[in-house]
C-alpha cells in the first residue's frame, strides 16, 4: 500500500522507473538472460534415430523439449549465478549490511612491544648492551633475535651470525635510530659498522624536496604506486665480528670434510631495522625460522638414525680380532659380528687378513701388537728419505697404513709430508732446486715430486693446503724461476675452488709470495698491477672467511712486501724536512702503494703494535729514509699511553747514529734520552741502550771521550750523558760487546 502511494506520487513514468531501479539495485543483483546458445541444441542423431523408432513421434518431441529446457536452466544457473561480493562490482553497489569488514588485529600493549628477547646460549658480551640500546634508547619495538650460528652452510652475511630484528615507528625514526646505533658502536666499542639503506641527516628531506621540484616542473605530482624510490623502510646495520664468549662451545671438525665455510672465534651481529609495513612484507622471521627448523630436524634425524641403525664405533682392527674371533658366512667369506647396516654410506673399517686369527689359535695380543712396530716403520721411512729413495718411503707408508692404527686415515699422509718438508730444508740449495723440478705445474719429473703428490689426497685438507703453499713460497725464496707469484695465484684459486679452509699463517705466506719482487736486474719499483690485484683478492677471501684483515701483522707484511729498492734520486721539492717531524733528517717520499697503506694504518684506531712489529717497521723506514713515517711509528706507544721498552730506545739511538747526522743525533738525545727515566717502569741506562746512546753521542760530539778523560769535572751536556753510560755499563765491556753484536742485533 505504501509502495502504491509512492508510485502514484511520482509525476511521470520515467520518474517511477528511476525510483524502482534505485531500490532494485540495492536489493538484489540484476538478472541477465543470455540468448540461447547453439551448443545447447539437441544433437542431430536424436532426429535420425527417431525415424527408425517405434515410439510415438509426438512423445519423443515432447521429451526432447523437456530435456532441452532442463539443460538450458542448468546452463543459466552455471553461467549467470551470483558473483562473489567484491568481484566485478563496486563497493558502493553492495549494501552496508552485506559488506564484510576485514578482521582487525588486536594491538599489542606497550610492554609487549618493548619486551627484550632472552639471551641465547653463550652470548657475546656486547649482546646485552645492544638489546638495551636498541629497545630503550632507540625505541625499536617487537625485537626478535635469530641465532644462526649453527647453520651449515652459513648465511651470506657470514658465519656465527646473530640477527636482531626490530620495528621502527616511522621512516624518520628508522634512519635516526640506525644513525645513532652506528655512532654508539663506533664511540663505545670502537667498531666499524656498515649500514645499508641508511639515509644521512636531512638527506631524506633534501631528496624529497628535489623530487617535489622535479614533479612540479613536469606538471604531475601523483604517485600511483606509492614508492618514491627514496624511502626503503629497511636498514641493515652490520655490526661486524665482535668478541666471542669465553665459554663458547668448541666444535671438532671432521678431517675428511670438504666444503665451504670459515673458521672464526668471533660472532657477527646484524641488526635489521624495518618499518611496520616493510617488516610484514619481508617476513624475515618466517624465512629464517623455516631454515632453522629444517636444520634442526636434519640434525635430530641424523642423531636418531645413528642411534637406531648404526653400531658403536669399532676399536682398532687388531683389537677387534683379538677380542672376538671372526665368523665365517655360508659362502666361506669372513664377516664380523658387529657391523653397520647394509647400504650405509659410512666407510667401513678395514680388517687385515694377516691380523685375523682363527678361534682355536693362541696368539696373544702382545704378539699381534708387536707385529707392527711404529718406531721401526718411522725409522725405515726416514732412512729411505735421507737416501733419496722416495718411492720406497711411499710404498712403506701405504703398506702399513691399513694395519697400524696410528697410520689409519690420513695419519700416514701427515707424517710423510712432514718428513719431506723437513728433508728439503736440510739439503743444499742446488739439490733442493733439483728436487723441485721445472716449476709449479711439474708434478712428476723428480722422485721427490712424485712422492709428494702421491701423498696428497684428491680433495686437499687444511694441512695439505698449508704444505703446498709453503713449498711454493720456499721455492720462490730459493730463486727457482719456475715458481713465480702468478703460479702462487693459480694455486690459491685451485685451493679456493676446493673450498678448503686455509689457515691465517698460510694467507700471510700467500700475500708475501704474491707481492715478493721477481728476479730483476735493474731497480725494483714495487709489485706489478696483477700482483696487487691478486693480493686484494686474497684479502677479500680472508675477510669473507671471517679473518681479521685490519691487523698489525697484515699491515707489516703489506708494507714490507711492497717496498721498492732504495733510490735517492728524488727531486728536491719532494723531500720533506721539518725538525718536529724528521729529527732534521731529509725524509724521502714513500711509494704510492706504501703511502696508502701507511695512511690507512694510522687513520684507523688500532691498538698499539707489539715491539716486534714496530721494530720491523722502524727498520724498513730507516733503510728507505722515510724519517717522517719513522717518527710516526715511534710515537705510536706514547700516543696510546703505553711505555717504550729498552729495545725500542736502543734501536732508536742506533738507527739515528748510523745516519752520521750531527744535528739529528743532538735532537734525538735532547728529546728522548730524558724520557727514559719518565717511563713506567723507567728504562735503565745499561746494556744495549747505553751502547746505542754512546754511538749517538759520538756523532753529536766526536771528541766527547777525550774531553771526559782530560777534565773529570767537566759538566758539558754530552760529557754528562757519556759518563752515565760509562758508569752504568762499563766502557771496556760495552765496547767489546758492541764490536761483537753490532748496533742492530736485538733479541
Amino acid at each position: 500500500m505504501v509502495v502504491g502511494r509512492v508510485l502514484r506520487a511520482t509525476g511521470c513514468t520515467s520518474c517511477r522507473l528511476s525510483l524502482l531501479r534505485s531500490f532494485t539495485s540495492f536489493a538484489a543483483p540484476t538478472l541477465r538472460f543470455p540468448q540461447p546458445s547453439s551448443r545447447l541444441r539437441p544433437p542431430s542423431t536424436l532426429s535420425r534415430q527417431a525415424r527408425f523408432s517405434s515410439t510415438n513421434p509426438e512423445a519423443s518431441q515432447q521429451d526432447g523439449e523437456e530435456i532441452n529446457a532442463e539443460i538450458s536452466q542448468k546452463e543459466l544457473v552455471e553461467l549467470d549465478g551470483p558473483e562473489p561480493l567484491g568481484q566485478g562490482k563496486d563497493l558502493a553497489a553492495v549494501p552496508w549490511y552485506l559488506q564484510v569488514e576485514s578482521p582487525q588485529r588486536v594491538p599489542k600493549t606497550l610492554s609487549e612491544r618493548q619486551r627484550i628477547p632472552d639471551l641465547p646460549e653463550s652470548p657475546p658480551p656486547i649482546l646485552q648492551p645492544l638489546f638495551q640500546q636498541t629497545s630503550i634508547d632507540l625505541g625499536l619495538d617487537n625485537l626478535t633475535l635469530l641465532d644462526l650460528r649453527k647453520l651449515d652452510p652459513p648465511p651470506a652475511l657470514g658465519a656465527n651470525l646473530l640477527m636482531l630484528i626490530g620495528t621502527a615507528r616511522s621512516e624518520r625514526h628508522l634512519h635516526v635510530s640506525a644513525d645513532r646505533l652506528c655512532r654508539w658502536l663506533r664511540s663505545t666499542y670502537k667498531l666499524r659498522p656498515k649500514a645499508d639503506g641508511l639515509l644521512g641527516r636531512n638527506e631524506l628531506k633534501l631528496k624529497l624536496r628535489r623530487k617535489a621540484k622535479r614533479a612540479k616542473l613536469i606538471g604531475s605530482t601523483s604517485d600511483e604506486t606509492g614508492d618514491d624510490g627514496i624511502r626503503t623502510g629497511w636498514v641493515c646495520v652490520d655490526v661486524g665480528v665482535v668478541e666471542s664468549p669465553d665459554e663458547a662451545e668448541v666444535f671438532v671438525e671432521r678431517k675428511d670434510f670438504v666444503g665451504f665455510g670459515r673458521k672464526t672465534d668471533g660472532v657477527r651481529i646484524v641488526v635489521q631495522m624495518f618499518t611496520e609495513e616493510k617488516r610484514l612484507e619481508m617476513e624475515l622471521e618466517k624465512l629464517w625460522g623455516g631454515i632453522l627448523n629444517r636444520a634442526t630436524q636434519k640434525e635430530l634425524g641424523e642423531v636418531d638414525e645413528t642411534a637406531d641403525f648404526e653400531s658403536p664405533a669399532l676399536p682398532n682392527p687388531v683389537e677387534v680380532d683379538i677380542a672376538s674371533p671372526a665368523k665365517k658366512s655360508n659362502n666361506g667369506h669372513l664377516s664380523t659380528v658387529a657391523s653397520t647396516r647394509g647400504y650405509h654410506t659410512r666407510r667401513r673399517l678395514h680388517i687385515s687378513h694377516e691380523a685375523i686369527h682363527q678361534p682355536g689359535s693362541s696368539i696373544s695380543s702382545d704378539r699381534v701388537l708387536q707385529k707392527f712396530d711404529l718406531k721401526d716403520i718411522y725409522d725405515s721411512v726416514i732412512t729411505a728419505i735421507l737416501k733419496g729413495d722416495f718411492h720406497r718411503a711411499t710404498v712403506t707408508m701405504q703398506k702399513y697404513s691399513s694395519d697400524v692404527p696410528q697410520l689409519n686415515g690420513d695419519g700416514w699422509r701427515h707424517f710423510l709430508l712432514e718428513q719431506l718438508l723437513g728433508h728439503i730444508q736440510t739439503v743444499p740449495k742446488e739439490q733442493a732446486l733439483e728436487y723441485l723440478g721445472a716449476g709449479s705445474i711439474d708434478y712428476a719429473s723428480t722422485s721427490f715430486l712424485q712422492c709428494l703428490y702421491k701423498t696428497l689426497s684428491i680433495f686437499p685438507s687444511t694441512s695439505e693446503a698449508e704444505t703446498r703453499i709453503w713449498l711454493h713460497c720456499f721455492a720462490q725464496a730459493l730463486g727457482h724461476p719456475g715458481y713465480n707469484p702468478y703460479g702462487l695465484l693459480d694455486l690459491f684459486s685451485e685451493l679456493r675452488s676446493y673450498g678448503v679452509a686455509i689457515p691465517r699463517s698460510s694467507y700471510l705466506h700467500l700475500i708475501r709470495g704474491v707481492l715478493r719482487p721477481a728476479q730483476v736486474n735493474g731497480g725494483y719499483h714495487g709489485p706489478p698491477q696483477r700482483a696487487v690485484l691478486g693480493a686484494l683478492e686474497i684479502l677479500q677471501t680472508m675477510y669473507d672467511r671471517g679473518i681479521e684483515i685490519l691487523d698489525e701483522e697484515i699491515f707489516v707484511e703489506l708494507l714490507e712486501s711492497s717496498s721498492p729498492d732504495f733510490d735517492d734520486r728524488v727531486p728536491r721539492h719532494a723531500i720533506y724536512q721539518d725538525p718536529a717531524d724528521t729529527f732534521d733528517l731529509p725524509s724521502l717520499p714513500m711509494s704510492p702503494m706504501q703511502q696508502r697503506i701507511h695512511r690507512l694504518m694510522t687513520i684507523i684506531d688500532l691498538p698499539c703494535f707489539r715491539d716486534e712489529s714496530r721494530l720491523r717497521l722502524l727498520d724498513l723506514y730507516s733503510r728507505q729514509q722515510n724519517w717522517r713515517e719513522f717518527l710516526n711509528i715511534w710515537k705510536m706507544a706514547p700516543r696510546r699511553g703505553k711505555p717504550q721498552s729498552p729495545v725500542m730506545y736502543a734501536f732508536l739511538f742506533a738507527a739515528i747514529a748510523q745516519t752520521n747526522n750531527q744535528k739529528a743525533c743532538m735532537n734525538v738525545i735532547r728529546t728522548w734520552a730524558p724520557e727514559m727515566q719518565r717511563e713506567d717502569p723507567p728504562v735503565p741506562l745499561e746494556g744495549q741502550v747505553a751502547q746505542s746512546l754512546q754511538e749517538c753521542i759520538m756523532v753529536a760530539d766526536p771528541f766527547v771521550e777525550e774531553n771526559a778523560l782530560q777534565d773529570p769535572n767537566a759538566k758539558d751536556e754530552w760529557i754528562s750523558w757519556w759518563r752515565k753510560c760509562t758508569l752504568s755499563d762499563g766502557k771496556d765491556g760495552g765496547n767489546q760487546q758492541k764490536q761483537q753484536n753490532g748496533p742492530f742485533l736485538f733479541d
